[in-house]
């Protein structure tokens, strides 16, 4: 295979991954309000350092809609509650990386995302969902959950980027 075919097989990959992840993850019962882990958002981050921003966007949105789809949740409130999360989450993780790749880890990176994707689906859910301004009292708690699960993400994008390298019998050399 060319490099380029390779490439974008790796990148089929990836998404495939990660909408299998996210549709298996929406069909799990709440644990609390509005609680995931965002355990796909680990495939995001590692296609950021693994491919690069671009491409960790198409693969972000991609899974969201795709995964959407595969669950029947389509244009629902979930969806969009989805896609600003996940749209902001990769827009934070991005810059994080790129400006301050030399202060943050994958779990900086994920911590960044983390905060940035519950940000977001809170300012939605005002918006579209709710009209009620108490809902921002539930950031405090988002915030506590976005520090667990983006440290656990970002340890799990660690050890799944050296895995991923390794498996293809690369050198790990990640892209800035």
């Amino acid at each position: 295979m060319t490099g380029g075919v390779q490439r974008l097989a790796r990148l089929a990959l990836l998404l495939a991954l990660a909408t299998v992840i996210h549709t298996a993850e929406s069909l799990l019962p709440l644990t609390f309000v509005w609680f995931r882990f965002g355990f796909a958002n680990i495939i995001g981050l590692s296609t950021l350092y693994l491919f690069g921003f671009q491409d960790a966007l198409v693969v972000t949105l991609g899974r969201i809609f795709l995964g959407s789809l595969a669950s029947g949740l389509f244009g629902s409130p979930a969806f969009l509650l989805s896609l600003s999360g996940g749209l902001f989450a990769i827009l934070a993780m991005g810059f994080a990386h790129r400006f301050g790749n030399r202060l943050f880890s994958e779990v900086g990176v994920s911590l960044m995302g983390a905060v940035a994707h519950n940000a977001a689906q809170l300012v939605v859910a005002y918006i579209v969902l709710i009209r009620n301004e108490g809902v921002f009292l539930l950031f405090p708690l988002l915030l506590a959950t976005a520090l667990g699960t983006g440290i656990l993400n970002g340890l799990a994008a660690r050890f799944f980027i050296s895995t991923f390298l390794r498996t293809l019998g690369e050198e790990a050399e990640e892209r800035t």
